[in-house]
């Protein structure tokens, strides 16, 4: 599919286009949304640029996703989508500068692009020309990438509560903590971070080649100093990011922890049993071998007596591991 956008008569256009339809005039930018080959080709013909394949999209050499053929430059970048469902992911994204429009390609639809979109159609000076439309979406990605960050870093806190908030009254004790699914969530977290984390190293080197590209082409003043603001929100993203990672590891090295003391005192418990009735086994043993010769088989307390052995060689361990608080 192929969006073209264009300001006019103070609102964003937005038209969809077809294989054989001419580039309107003042389009500022292309978006390709899953395009088959001929509307890549229809593209390429009336840009007169050659569009990247899904394969090379895909490679991870910078040279690979920050390049320069013509007066056109081609910047690569993951961006995070899925980002509120249990199965986060990222996808590459291609931006293209040329001199009459923004192009954008991916395979996804990651909620930046629409909100962008939302944006630009009441404030249409998000969109005046093709290096503002760029800009826009850059600073759309970068909101989003943040709302993910805050949503990630409550999802921490949640979990540090219920690992931590023992004496609340939803957690009395640390056993009635669910210390597994807090794992997961830990597991969760860690794997939005990172993805997140991805795409904010891959913004970096975008927005560092789109700035260098700027200034040898002459780009606005606006959209230069728009680009320094999203280097320095990108730079404080990934401050953040880091210290959610910090802080994960820290939460999954407690949990472990936790769940160590919990297997601990399962196996103290079994260990004091196993003390408590070794010495009553060891007495009945005793009197239940089959000697004919044995004193007590013939004397009248001996059976009572052996009974009240092997209750005091039970209370009396007990007595002393209560004392001690190992019980």
């Amino acid at each position: 599919m192929i969006t073209a956008y264009l300001p006019q008569g103070g609102q964003l256009q937005r038209i969809e286009l077809t294989p054989d339809s001419t580039l309107p005039d003042g389009v500022v930018w292309i978006d390709l949304l899953e395009p088959s080959q001929a509307e890549e080709k229809a593209i390429e013909r009336l840009l007169g640029i050659e569009m990247p394949t899904r394969e090379e999209m895909q490679e991870i050499e910078t040279s690979s996703r920050l390049y320069r053929e013509g007066d056109a430059s081609y910047m690569t970048a993951n961006i995070l989508f899925h980002a509120e469902t249990a199965q986060p992911k990222t996808t590459a994204v291609t931006f293209m500068r040329t001199p009459r429009a923004t192009v954008t390609l991916r395979f996804a639809d990651p909620l930046s692009f629409r909100q962008f979109v939302a944006r630009a159609q009441r404030q249409p000076s998000l969109a005046a020309s093709p290096d503002a439309a760029l800009c826009g979406v850059l600073d759309s990605i970068i909101d989003r990438a943040a709302d993910v960050l805050e949503i990630a870093g409550k999802d921490l806190d949640g979990v540090s509560r219920n690992i931590f908030g023992y004496g609340t009254p939803e957690h009395e004790s640390a056993d009635e903590v669910d210390l597994e699914e807090a794992v997961r969530k830990l597991g969760h977290v860690e794997d939005l971070n990172s993805r997140i984390r991805d795409s904010l190293v891959s913004l970096t080197r975008l927005i560092a080649f789109l700035t260098l590209t700027m200034a040898e082409q002459r780009g606005t003043k606006e959209s230069r100093s728009w680009l320094k603001t999203l280097a320095r929100d990108v730079q404080s993203l990934n401050e953040q990011a880091a210290f959610l990672a910090h802080k994960g590891n820290f939460l999954l090295d407690a949990t472990l922890g936790l769940i160590n003391i919990q297997q601990t005192k399962i196996i103290k418990i079994f260990s004091v049993a196993a003390t408590v009735f070794l010495p009553p086994t060891l007495i009945a043993s005793i009197y239940g071998m089959n000697f004919e010769h044995m004193p007590e088989l013939s004397w009248n307390f001996g059976y009572p007596m052996a009974i009240l052995l092997m209750v005091a060689s039970a209370v009396l361990p007990y007595w002393w591991f209560k004392r001690k608080g190992w019980l």
